[in-house]
């Protein structure tokens, strides 16, 4: 099973990856002015095999938390979601190179999936503000998946969270939990 995470909308949203620093270069640029060793590990001889010109594009990322960040794929049309959410338009959200949790003791124990995760939560956030109106609610939802059955379960009523996005700022700690209601409003 796998932990699946949701926003809903009564109008379109972009889709994409949001929130990464990546270069952009060819295999041969990178072999040749970035990282010359490169070309005697196995794997980058399997592609230069494959791509003999070496034109093929790569992405390059100089920190982990420049991988950090969403990828948001939709609408979504698995099943009827109307008992989770009011909007009708569904899109999955994943975080990429992190998770949406930060606490202190992640902090302290695993400092790089910190800052990572800190870095999905931010960029979760600031998509969400660039993407809900004034006096509009966007809803999110997290559930586990049972094959292609994802929203049987209501959420947990003892974890709805309201936020409104004017006002909310996390600190070191947040968590979007499995079967957690949150209602976001501008």
């Amino acid at each position: 099973m796998t932990l699946f995470y949701y926003i809903a909308s009564n109008r379109e949203l972009p889709i994409g990856s949001f929130g990464q620093k990546k270069t952009v270069m060819t295999l041969n640029h990178y072999v040749t002015h970035v990282n010359p060793v490169a070309k005697d590990h196995p794997s980058m001889q399997i592609l230069l095999a494959k791509y003999p010109e070496g034109d093929k594009r790569m992405e390059i990322y100089e920190t982990e938390e420049d991988a950090a960040g969403l990828y948001i794929i939709g609408p979504i049309h698995i099943q009827d979601s109307s008992n989770i959410f009011r909007n009708p338009l569904v899109y999955q959200v994943n975080s990429e190179g992190g998770s949406f949790q930060i606490n202190n003791e992640m902090k302290r124990s695993l400092p790089t999936y910190y800052q990572t995760s800190k870095k999905c939560l931010s960029e979760l956030f600031a998509y969400l503000g660039r993407n809900v109106e004034i006096g509009e609610e966007l809803e999110l939802y997290c559930c586990w998946a049972h094959g292609k059955e994802r929203f049987l379960e209501a959420p947990n009523k003892e974890l709805n969270l309201a936020l409104e996005l004017s006002t909310f700022r996390f600190d070191d700690e947040f968590e979007w939990k499995e079967r957690q209601y949150i209602s976001i409003k501008k």
